[in-house]
């Protein structure tokens, strides 16, 4: 484990740059952001800036039991579209009897991904848990595969990857030691855990992959809880939509999209293409089955040479604290960028603060202080974190003297947790519409701008009220469409992209291309309006293709509608 951190970062650096140039892409080293990428050319919206395949096998969600998801390709049994022209043979592996695969090329691929081992752990978890369905195993022995194939699994390394004929870049062992490497030689600390919760679940999946066989005793307790630190901040979650609400089904480490830095006004946008094609080169660092690709397009109207290549981490349409507050606990910053509050010397106004580790006596800094006082200090930053994070704390500081605005959203907030867990739909959408009612209410142009407090100023975008109000006018849509009541789904759909538009700061985002899409089939579907059905799939299509790619199922069902409308 020492030896595979050991790694020259210079020499790297100028093998990923020459790597990244076929893109347009530069990777630099910048005394505030840190390691960077930039482009190296000019970029117009929609452009790919970057396409890479994941370190190793990614690891699959299974929800349910039943077949669950291909271990090779990660789709769910009951997908319509399949690799190879939708030719499939299913089979469940009979070694384990949980891992199901779709084709003998996949159950390839996953047995070379790390399956192989994973096989005999799977029989030897089960032995242990008797009484678990295929289902429930399968869900408990993910995080323990996760563990495996990013700490245990030997991956082969060349000085170059062969990937020069693929439309792709293939990341390397030397791409995930890099990233390691720099966290090591930076000031800055890996994510941690925060809460007991975390520090227990960290040690159980440690010693239930070492009882399996999953972790070799060369890798130590340490070791293995920095990798699960490391994956926290660097796994992507591969994410598809077929209808419905996006649906992540799978994890995967992506180094090299992994460069790119955070920003909640970000200049790209990420997707994921399921690449099938077979690769044309023998010695290719990555199995020869399906893949799925991390793509990278250009967000904004256009990128000039030197500009930096930024996404977000986090729903950058939700309340800056609130995004604030995910980003220091799960990658330990706190943002600085155009969308976030900052004082009068450009520093971050009013951040939130860490919450202490609890629980660990492993860290020096908590043996040295009494079990009571640990506690004592976490409910105390607890406590401050729920009032950092609360929407009314917002109105006092924004609005000190509109108290009517105060209990107002304090009202809204309550009837919000209230739809959320209401049983019936007729509640859940009389709940939320009322939400969305008292939010719509309050004017964000009534807030008095103040140089002197940040949270009044349009920097500190969005406001809580736009993304409660987006929240709300969600759920008050789904639901009128399950009554069908397609009229007024469609009025609260049109004002809930409105609201996201204003929230994200932007149109070009997935999220409102799926808003837009499911509007479209209402308009068509429920109320029989072709016009306007067609004019909703032009404009999900127009962003999809940016947000998600000209290749994902929104897109491709789009182009379909508008293709036979317009021959009709």
């Amino acid at each position: 484990e020492g030896e595979m951190w050991a790694h020259d970062t210079e020499a790297h650096l100028e093998r990923t740059r020459a790597r990244l140039a076929r893109f347009g892409v530069d990777l630099r080293d910048d005394a505030t952001r840190g390691r960077c990428l930039v482009a190296a050319k000019d970029f117009k919206r929609g452009d790919l800036v970057l396409a890479s395949a994941p370190f190793g096998l990614p690891v699959p969600f299974v929800q349910g039991g039943g077949p669950g998801r291909c271990a090779g390709c990660f789709r769910d049994a009951s997908d319509e579209a399949w690799e190879d022209g939708g030719a499939r043979s299913p089979e469940t592996c009979a070694g384990c009897g949980v891992a199901w695969f779709c084709s003998e090329r996949c159950k390839a691929c996953a047995i070379a991904g790390g399956h192989a081992s994973e096989c005999a752990a799977l029989r030897a978890f089960k032995k242990k848990h008797p009484g678990a369905d295929a289902g429930s195993v399968s869900a408990e022995f993910g995080a323990l595969s996760a563990l495996y194939r990013q700490c245990a699994k030997a991956y082969p390394e060349a000085a170059e990857p062969a990937d020069e004929a693929l439309p792709y870049l293939v990341p390397t062992l030397g791409d995930k030691a890099d990233y390691g490497a720099r966290r090591n030689e930076s000031k800055a600390e890996v994510c941690d855990f925060t809460g007991e919760d975390d520090v227990e679940w960290a040690r159980t999946q440690i010693a239930s992959a070492r009882a399996v066989g999953l972790i070799p005793k060369s890798v130590t307790d340490a070791a293995a809880r920095a990798e699960i630190s490391r994956s926290r901040v660097n796994d992507f979650f591969i994410q598809r939509w077929t209808g419905g609400d996006p649906e992540p089904i799978a994890a995967a480490v992506f180094p090299l999209g992994a460069l790119l830095n955070h920003s909640c006004a970000p200049t790209c946008v990420a997707s994921y293409r399921l690449e099938t094609r077979r690769n044309t080169t023998d010695d290719v660092s990555t199995t020869d089955g399906p893949t799925w690709i991390q793509e990278f397009r250009c967000a904004v109207s256009e990128l000039r040479l030197g500009d930096e290549l930024t996404h977000a981490y986090v729903d950058a349409g939700d309340w800056t604290n609130h995004r604030r507050a995910a980003l220091l606990d799960r990658y330990g910053f706190v943002c600085n960028c155009a969308r976030c509050p900052k004082d009068e010397h450009g520093a971050p106004f009013d951040p939130p603060k860490p919450i202490p580790r609890r629980g660990d006596s492993d860290a020096d800094a908590q043996t040295r202080t009494p079990p009571e006082k640990r506690e004592d200090s976490a409910e105390t930053a607890l406590s401050a974190r729920r009032a950092f994070c609360r929407e009314s704390n917002w109105a006092a500081l924004a609005m000190p003297n509109d108290k009517r605005a105060q209990v107002t959203i304090e009202i809204a907030s309550k009837l919000l947790h209230d739809a959320e867990r209401a049983e019936e739909v007729s509640n859940e959408r009389e709940l939320a519409e009322k939400a969305a009612g008292l939010l719509r209410g309050i004017s964000v142009n009534a807030v008095p701008e103040n140089p002197e407090n940040p949270y009044a100023l349009g920097a500190a975008a969005p406001f809580p009220t736009t993304s409660m109000r987006a929240r709300a006018l969600a759920m008050a849509s789904n639901m009128a469409m399950f009554e069908s009541d397609f009229e007024a789904a469609l009025r609260l759909g049109e004002e809930l992209v409105a609201c996201l538009v204003e929230a994200y700061g932007t149109k070009w985002h997935a999220k409102i291309a799926y808003e837009l899409f499911k509007l479209a089939s209402v308009a068509g579907d429920g109320l029989g309006d072709a016009a306007r059905a067609a004019a909703k799939f032009r404009e999900a299509l127009e962003i999809g293709e940016v947000a998600l790619g000209g290749d994902a199922w929104m897109c491709r069902k789009a182009r379909e509608y508008l293709e036979g409308t317009s021959s009709s």
